[in-house]
Parts: C-alpha cells; sequence; structure tokens
C-alpha cells in the first residue's frame, strides 16, 4: 500500500487529462522508500501522488521486512529498502486488497537488493527526475518533435556506423542522407525511412542547393543539442561553430576517467564507498575539459561498467575494478 503524505500540492503539477500521456503513470513506480514517503497527494484525485510532475497511482518495492503484526482482517508490514521504512498492509482473506501482489524474496546474500539498487539510479535518471513536456502546439508540435527524433536518430546511427570521433555541425548538414530529414520540415521531401549510404562521410560535397536555410541549419541545432542532453556528444568549447566530440569514440576522455578514478578511490575517504559521481565530474573538468556535461560523464561510466573497468555502488558511487 502507498502510504499516504499529509503533505498535499496547492495545485497538481501536471491536470488529470494529460495524465495518460506521461509513461510513468499507470506503471508501478520503482522508487526509493524515502520518495515514497514524500510523495505530495493529487490535490483532486484521491489515491494519485506526485513526484515531481509525475503522477504516480503505483509503485513497485523490494525490502526486508523489519516489522510484522496481525490484525483481525490483515496484516501489517514495515519494509525496509535501506532509504527508509514503509507500512504495507495485506488484508486476509476477501477484504479488498491494498497490496496488489506480494513475492517472498529468498535472497541469503541480496542479490536481489543489490540488483534493484544498481537499477534504481538508471530509473531516477531516465524517467524520475525529468520533468514531463506537454507538446506546445498540438499536431504541428508532434511533427515536429517526430522529425527532431528522426533526425536525432539517424545523426546517431550516421556516427556509429562510420566511428566519428569528431564533427563540426555545418558538415553534417552537407550528408544528403540527413539534411532531405531536416528539408521535409521546409519541403515535405525524403522518405523518413531512407537509409544511411556507408559510402558517405562528412568530407561529403555540400547539397545541390544554394544554401542551407536557415531553417534546416536552426533543425540540425536542435538535433545536435538533443544529442548533446543525452550525452551522446559534448564540446570542450561551447558553441554552434565549435568542434563537437564523439562521447563513445573518445579514447582520451576515457583514459583521464577511468585514471582518476583508478587513484581517487584508494583515498582513504573513498575506499569503502567509492569516488562519488560530482568528485569525478570535478576532476574530469580540470583535467580534461570544462565542457565534460553530466550525461556525458555518465554515458562514459555506464559504458565503462558495462566493460568491466568499474563498478557502480550506490547513489552513483564508483570504484575501479
Amino acid at each position: 500500500m502507498m502510504e499516504q503524505s499529509d503533505r498535499q500540492s496547492a495545485e497538481d503539477p501536471l491536470p488529470s487529462v494529460l495524465w495518460g500521456l506521461d509513461p510513468v503513470h499507470g506503471v508501478f513506480a520503482k522508487l526509493y522508500i524515502q520518495d515514497i514517503l514524500q510523495l505530495k497527494n493529487s490535490l483532486h484525485v484521491p489515491g494519485i501522488f506526485f513526484y515531481g510532475t509525475h503522477p504516480i497511482s503505483r509503485v513497485d518495492i523490494l525490502g526486508t521486512v523489519v516489522q510484522r503484526l496481525e490484525k483481525e482482517k490483515f496484516y501489517a508490514f514495515g519494509v525496509d529498502d535501506g532509504t527508509g521504512v514503509i507500512s504495507c498492509v495485506y488484508w486476509k482473506k476477501q477484504m479488498p486488497a491494498q497490496v496488489t501482489k506480494t513475492v517472498k524474496v529468498s535472497d541469503p546474500v541480496f542479490a536481489a537488493q543489490i540488483s534493484r539498487m544498481l537499477e534504481l539510479p538508471h530509473l531516477y535518471r531516465s524517467f524520475y527526475d525529468k520533468t514531463f513536456r506537454i507538446p506546445k502546439d498540438g499536431c504541428e508540435a508532434d511533427e515536429h518533435g517526430a522529425l527532431i527524433l528522426s533526425l536525432q536518430s539517424k545523426i546517431k546511427q550516421f556516427l556509429a556506423q562510420n566511428q566519428v570521433k569528431n564533427f563540426y555541425q555545418r558538415e553534417l548538414e552537407t550528408i544528403d542522407s540527413l539534411s532531405c530529414i531536416a528539408r521535409r520540415d521546409r519541403e515535405g521531401q525524403c522518405d523518413q525511412d531512407s537509409a544511411l549510404s556507408p559510402a558517405e562521410t562528412l568530407t561529403q560535397e555540400p547539397i545541390s542547393s544554394p544554401c542551407v536555410s536557415r531553417q534546416i541549419h536552426a533543425t540540425f541545432q536542435e538535433a545536435v543539442s538533443a544529442l548533446q542532453e543525452e550525452g551522446v556528444i559534448f564540446q570542450k568549447v561551447a558553441g554552434p561553430n565549435e568542434l563537437y566530440l564523439v562521447t563513445d569514440e573518445e579514447k582520451q576522455l576515457h583514459n583521464v576517467t577511468l585514471e582518476i578514478i583508478r587513484d581517487d578511490c584508494t583515498q582513504p575517504k573513498y575506499i569503502e564507498r567509492g569516488c562519488p559521481f560530482r568528485h569525478i565530474l570535478n576532476c574530469v573538468r580540470q583535467c580534461y575539459g570544462a565542457g565534460v556535461t553530466e550525461a556525458t560523464l555518465q554515458r562514459l561510466l555506464d559504458s565503462m561498467e558495462c566493460c568491466s573497468q568499474i563498478v557502480s555502488t550506490m547513489d552513483r558511487f564508483y570504484t575501479a575494478c
């Protein structure tokens, strides 16, 4: 059962008619218990709570039962996930269920809880801590947003296929299979699913038009900015005309980051838990470049962990393998 908080929003962050557009609404949200206890009640709809701008109707928790109380009609359990303790009610026989499903987990070495604690930071970064935004102008905004997503995906595909290490935005605008997507916004041309040609390179001649229109340039800028927010690319020096570096191909950044973690995780204050994300970010910015963003570093750290070069612990602490 989601334990209700006495705190209520003066106004719901998101109108109820739009809740269905939020992918978090209607699913079992995997939240820390400390955050569940601090959820704000919906002012207008009982049983709905808000984490930031996200409407929450049900949660999925995993923890250790630290308290059990039996009453005539129900069992009450205290569940602890390491961040807090929440009360759950399990009704006997045919009473209305407040707990949708309970599963007893045999986990003597805490593998399931460790797996959950590794999963939660990703969910928070990717969904819960991101503000849900509604399209501004209906269908037109949806079409423009879909075009940006399409161009963003094609740029990412192009960079990966050609193992591009760095580029200028103006170079991307000369690639026919990319620029034709941007031209659709103005001319309605080019099939969205047109394939990239492996033979295309960033040295290709400009597209057959007098110049790249301001609208096309702006469309590319939106897609490139989205890739920056995703951490796929970054700049050492910020600016639309400056060089972009591809995170997955930037070996110097990889080596600098790994060396920082290896050296600093041996310091007394970091031996037990590892180096905190913010410390690593500050060191990388000092040793490599001030333009490294949180998203860029997070993408790099996730890649390094997948390669078993580092291990993450709770709350984004990292140590070398």
